[in-house]
């Protein structure tokens, strides 16, 4: 009985390819004018090799977006494998551990710099140390952007984690950015809302004339599509600083299960969040 136990459990089914899934219907607004970037937990991508590869590519290729920043990519094997079906794109990973994260950009409407990293000696606040690029977008809009995937869990211990994380990410930007458009985005791994104690993320709330969560809105309003149905929460946000207040066109989530209902269990845990900015 142990032994059949045994290996029941280490033969899950693999799905197949799914040639006939299309995601047109679920394509969110773009324009070569405008800079759109999505931040996605793709959860310890691939799921399923090559079926979760196939599956991305085609999400990726449908909706025409300009940029992603990823969370939870396990190796640069795995993303060779979606750029190889990907022509016109390009994509840079920071191997810190199993759960990577890094970029995927359009060459032919964005240009980034080198990866870097920030605190990575801090491991308490940061698990996997925050990666930094610049992105410059062919309407002559040019971002910093820092894509982070946070502690996650409940407890006293991992809120507090957050908590400090969140002291540091603005500080390091008083300090070094002042000055310049930044979008913090990616796996917050909590709430932006709350209705007992504040967010982890409080001091940005409170630094309004500096800071704001784009996709406010959406973590206000289920109905509009959180990024954690599972839970049910909305964890993937989108901070930028009062240089792009007046450059957001829409914060929108992509709700990917409505074109394919298999979409959790062969893609990710997370849906993807999408930002739209116009440089006016």
């Amino acid at each position: 009985m142990l032994a059949f136990i045994i290996y029941s459990c280490g033969t899950t089914p693999v799905p197949t390819p799914s040639p006939e899934t299309d995601y047109t219907n679920c394509k969110p607004k773009v324009a070569s004018s405008t800079f759109e970037l999505l931040t996605w937990n793709l959860e310890n991508f691939p799921m399923h090799l090559n079926t979760t590869t196939d599956e991305v590519a085609k999400i990726i290729s449908t909706s025409d977006v300009d940029m992603i920043a990823f969370q939870e990519v396990t190796s640069t094997t795995a993303l060779d494998n979606l750029l190889a079906e990907l022509p016109g794109w390009e994509g840079k990973i920071e191997i810190s551990g199993n759960l990577n994260l890094g970029f995927l950009y359009k060459t032919s409407e964005v240009s980034i710099t080198s990866l870097t990293t920030l605190y990575d000696s801090l491991r308490s606040p940061f698990p996997r140390p925050p990666v930094v690029t610049v992105a410059t977008h062919i309407s002559g809009l040019t971002v910093t952007i820092i894509d982070i995937h946070l502690k996650c869990c409940g407890g006293e211990d991992n809120i507090a984690r957050r908590v400090e994380a969140s002291a540091l990410l603005q500080q390091y930007i008083d300090q070094h950015l002042a000055n310049d458009p930044v979008i913090i985005v990616g796996d917050y791994n909590d709430e932006i809302t709350t209705t007992t104690d504040p967010t982890p993320f409080q001091n940005f709330i409170d630094a309004n004339n500096d800071y704001l969560f784009a996709d406010m809105t959406i973590a206000q309003d289920e109905n509009l599509g959180w990024s954690y149905p599972s839970w049910p929460s909305h964890i993937d946000h989108f901070l930028i600083t009062n240089e792009l207040f007046n450059k957001v066109l829409e914060t929108t989530t992509l709700t990917l299960e409505e074109c394919y209902g298999n979409y959790p269990n062969v893609i990710s845990d997370h849906r993807p969040v999408l930002l739209r900015l116009e440089n006016k």
